[in-house]
């Protein structure tokens, strides 16, 4: 388990100017190069306008909700139409903004006399945000038929209020206590002019600022002063500080989907820029929002899907567990969501098992301390899911929704389904935040223990973990937490299945490298019955996952003992070969193992892998080359016997690829040390895989403490101490 730090929501005051007469001073962009036709904003002192048929004169008598009236501007000087006017402004439609604890409701119905609603949605003290398009299309430039406006339901009084209302789109918004961000696209004038603007308002004084021409960025978030967006060209995340009126693009990264910020970090998923070439998979990252430095968070091949943060706490929506099922391969289940705890470096998957040939979706991940969302999905129709909230601290259920397709998150305990069917609000039971001081609160000063504290009950829990700990006893070289004490082993081991590696040179990409001790290593990756040894003597723990690509029983089904051991992370790996008193290689030392002193493609030579000679060049477990193989999976260690060193070691070109302890460099390492720019959080993996091919020279990166159905490991053993890596 994991500390949790609580999201600590800074809300800071921003002044901001309203809008006057076009060319105004107080009317610059943040953005440097603003086209300036579009900075033609002016103010109009009639708003009487702007407000439709339904909008009533005088608040429910009842109610004591009085709001100044609302900021009218034009977008375009004297163009009567560009009209745009800032509420809120209360009208004579009911909503529902106040479900009981674990309750939802539909914050407006769907036969509601505004129109349809659309795909954002957001909350604060006064009131639940939406966006509907109107049913009216004279409301709309030119009698188009689509020009959503942004509405709220107060929560006071439960009636519509008018926020920002126009004839142009403003579909896309950001809400922050009393600031709101949104945009205006013009669609008429979009050839024209840059199709869209970016405002910033403050519900509270009614004073509004255009503050960037946008160009269509996607959805965006706030967390003030910050707001966070996606080039739409480029796919890079941008991040815009309504405080000092700036815009920082990050160009190391391009990101599938719009990021999600927090107070302290921006996350998305998609490509490193200056590895992208090295996978073809999306990966999820971090940016410091302070220092701007980039972090990996989950990366592997077939890996992220979907990401939020909050605190120090990443949650990713991972494809990487996918399952084939009904014999067909583009049939897929098995995704899973996964936490990243970016202090401690660890990983854990939370959602369910469902065994079964389909084993269901878990996707859109959403967390706020005590509270995770998630929508599972245990049919084969993978566009909708049931909703769910877990109390990470009880382990508590709560069913929200039975069915969506829309991907809801939390926001101040209250869980908000927003998309293009009527929008749901859900009640989460009011809990006190997490003390900023909780890591203090619980110490007790033992390695093996996770201290938490939990708000449910406000006390502290010790819970046992599994780290590498000191006893403090010379003789025993290698030390585990195990029942929440610190126990060693003496690790020991036969030479059994392993063969010798000498020291000395060996080519690769034709430059020579130099190996200076001898070593052993295991003629076999390691083992699902090996592996079930260590987790016996309580030094290991078991998988993460007990299944494989196709089969459910894997791990711990006797038929399979010989077959490699799948999702184990790099630490789990080492904790494995420190047992036997063994280690994990180092990508050159591999390198030497596999190629025995000679550069060589495949471990069989140059012979390149042919779908026309398929099966009788089929010499290694991989499905590059072969597409008409069948399988699909890891095999039996040991079955192809040309995958096979000159020294006797199998398997190396194929079945799984395994851990090292080698930092990912961009290109290969020629002066050791290898300093790789994320240091131990990308290490490389080596070897053909069932997964893809069987070049020896590949060097795929991954974050060590992530598992997955196509990595494995085996151990080396030192004859003698070595002293340096490698000598170039």
């Amino acid at each position: 388990m994991k500390r949790f730090l609580n999201l600590s929501v800074v809300l800071l005051v921003f002044l901001i100017f309203s809008c006057t007469s076009s060319h105004s001073s107080n009317d610059s962009d943040i953005l440097p190069d603003a086209d300036a036709d579009s900075d033609n904003i002016a103010t109009v002192d009639d708003d009487s306008d702007s407000q439709s048929s339904e909008i009533i004169d005088d608040y429910d008598e009842n109610a004591e909700v009085v709001y100044p009236d609302p900021v009218c501007i034009y977008i375009y000087p004297d163009q009567e139409d560009s009209k745009l006017c800032f509420g809120p402004v209360k009208t004579n439609v009911k909503c529902k903004a106040n479900p009981k604890e674990n309750e939802y409701v539909s914050v407006i119905e769907s036969d509601n006399s505004f129109g349809d609603t659309e795909e954002s949605m957001d909350i604060n003290d006064d009131f639940v945000f939406f966006a509907l398009n109107p049913k009216d299309s004279s409301k709309c430039q030119n009698d188009k038929t689509y020009c959503p406006n942004i509405y709220g339901c107060n929560r006071k009084d439960e009636y519509v209020y008018e926020i920002v209302s126009s004839k142009f789109i403003h579909h896309l918004f950001a809400v922050d206590g009393n600031k709101i961000v949104f945009n205006l696209w013009d669609s008429v004038k979009a050839d024209i002019y840059k199709s869209d603007l970016l405002f910033v308002g403050d519900l509270t004084t009614k004073q509004i600022k255009k503050i960037a021409d946008w160009s269509v960025y996607g959805k965006m978030q706030m967390k003030y002063p910050i707001v966070a967006f996606r080039d739409y060209v480029s796919n890079n995340p941008l991040i815009l500080n309504l405080e000092s009126n700036t815009t920082r693009k990050i160009t190391d990264l391009k990101c599938n989907e719009p990021p999600k910020i927090d107070n302290r970090h921006l996350v998305c998923i998609g490509k490193y820029q200056p590895y992208a070439s090295k996978l073809t998979s999306d990966e999820s990252w971090a940016v410091d929002l302070e220092t701007y430095e980039i972090v990996p968070i989950s990366v592997l091949e077939h890996n992220s899907v979907e990401i939020n943060i909050n605190g120090i706490y990443a949650l990713v929506d991972s494809g990487r567990d996918f399952v084939y099922y009904d014999n067909q391969l583009g049939q897929l289940s098995g995704e899973d969501i996964y936490s990243f705890d970016l202090k401690t470096k660890r990983e854990e998957k939370w959602t369910p098992e469902i065994k079964g040939i389909f084993e269901g979706n878990f996707i859109a991940p959403s967390f706020e301390y005590p509270y995770f969302s998630y929508l599972a999905n245990e049919t084969e129709n993978t566009s909708t899911g049931v909703c769910y909230v877990l109390n990470i601290e009880t382990g508590e259920v709560t069913e929200f929704w039975g069915r969506t397709s829309d991907w809801p998150h939390i926001k101040d305990r209250y869980i908000l389904e927003d998309g293009y069917f009527p929008d749901k609000i859900g009640k989460l039971p009011d809990l006190p935040k997490l003390p900023e001081n909780a890591d203090e609160l619980c110490e007790d000063d033992n390695p093996c223990t996770d201290n938490r504290y939990f708000v449910t009950d406000g006390e502290c829990h010790f819970i046992p973990n599994h780290e590498r700990c000191d006893d403090y006893d010379d003789t025993t070289l290698f030390d585990v937490c195990i029942d929440g004490e610190c126990k060693g082993f003496a690790g020991t081991s036969s030479d059994e299945e392993m063969v010798l590696v000498e020291a000395g040179t060996f080519l690769y990409d034709g430059k020579e490298y130099e190996i200076e001790k001898p070593f052993k290593m295991d003629v076999f990756e390691v083992t699902n019955g090996k592996y079930a040894e260590c987790v016996a003597a309580k030094a290991c723990v078991e998988p993460l996952r007990k299944r494989s690509l196709t089969v459910l029983d894997y791990y711990g089904n006797p038929f399979y003992d010989n077959f490699p051991v799948l999702y184990i992370n790099q630490f789990e790996a080492q904790n494995y070969c420190n047992w036997l008193g063994k280690r994990l290689p180092t990508e050159f030392e591999w390198m030497k193992a596999t190629w025995d002193g000679e550069e060589k493609t495949y471990l069989w030579g140059e012979e390149k892998p042919d779908s026309s000679t398929y099966p009788d060049s089929y010499y290694a477990n991989v499905g590059f080359g072969y597409p008409g193989f069948v399988g699909w999976d890891v095999v039996e260690v040991g079955t192809f016997p040309k995958d096979k060193t000159i020294g006797g070691i199998m398997d190396m070109s194929g079945n799984v690829s395994e851990w090292t302890t080698s930092e990912w460099t961009k290109s290969l390492c020629e002066t050791p040390p290898c300093k790789g720019k994320f240091g131990n959080d990308l290490v490389v993996t080596k070897g053909g895989r069932y997964f893809s091919g069987a070049e020896l020279k590949t060097r795929y990166y991954s974050t060590p403490w992530i598992h997955s159905f196509f990595v494995g490991f085996r151990c080396i053993k030192d004859i003698e101490k070595p002293k340096n890596e490698i000598k170039p």
